[in-house]
């Protein structure tokens, strides 16, 4: 194999998760989070910029459950518990990865945030964590669209314990991390000549102004070993405008 050359979170609690407001108690449906990823697009009251931060929650038992997520550089988990119609959170554990430090400032800041929050609610068709009591709040959008097609080797195969990772980005930032919008990360478990993938993107992050395009990268112990020499442009579907 030379290059690539085209490319054609689980929560089951069965009672409510609470929180408070200022007005009233704050029911959320456990099935409105399940099976999503969630993505971060404003932290304590200013926009998200930068990588790409995702949040999954993913039960333990009926009262406790997990929580983890990519921050802005590391991967995170810590736990969570609903009681006393309220939703709290522990300190988040984290991997060791460094980063620039820009990113690390704001990494430390969102994983600080978790244990503040105890409210959760749904506002302007995304999650909101907040606090009853600060105004620490983390909101999010889903991943409730996707983009699918095939990644294919011009000769060879992909080889087994190799990763293969497809980014869906922005064409005209290339090289900026938040112009990704989606990111899927494939296994190979067996030589295979033919990969099939599907991005999970957010509507609400889509600009309708701009072009996307599709990505791909050969990971081979940590190092980029091949990577697409085309990039297939996709057409996505935006949130409309005051949704």
């Amino acid at each position: 194999m030379k290059r690539l050359i085209h490319s054609c979170i689980v929560l089951t609690v069965s009672a409510a998760l609470f929180g408070c407001s200022s007005h009233s108690v704050t029911e959320v449906p456990p099935q409105l989070v399940q099976n999503k990823v969630w993505v971060l697009t404003s932290m304590n009251g200013q926009a998200a910029s930068g990588p790409r931060v995702t949040m999954e929650l993913r039960p333990a038992t009926a009262q406790d459950g997990r929580i983890g997520g990519q921050a802005q550089c590391n991967r995170y988990f810590g736990s969570y518990q609903v009681a006393d119609k309220k939703i709290n959170f522990t300190p988040m554990g984290s991997s060791r990865a460094a980063c620039p430090a820009p990113f690390m400032t704001s990494e430390a800041e969102y994983l600080a945030t978790f244990p503040k929050l105890d409210n959760i609610s749904f506002k302007d068709h995304g999650l909101v964590l907040s606090s009853c009591d600060s105004d620490s709040e983390l909101k999010f959008v889903s991943e409730s669209a996707s983009v699918s097609g095939q990644i294919a080797a011009t000769q060879g195969t992909f080889a087994p314990g190799l990763e293969v990772i497809v980014v869906l980005q922005d064409s005209a930032r290339p090289d900026d991390l938040s112009g990704i919008i989606g990111i899927e990360r494939i296994q190979v478990g067996k030589d295979v000549d033919v990969i099939d993938y599907v991005v999970k993107y957010a509507p609400e992050l889509v600009d309708p102004n701009a072009s996307y395009e599709i990505l791909a990268e050969v990971i081979d112990d940590g190092q980029v070993v091949f990577f697409s020499t085309e990039k297939p442009s996709v057409s996505l579907r935006s949130a409309p405008v005051g949704s």
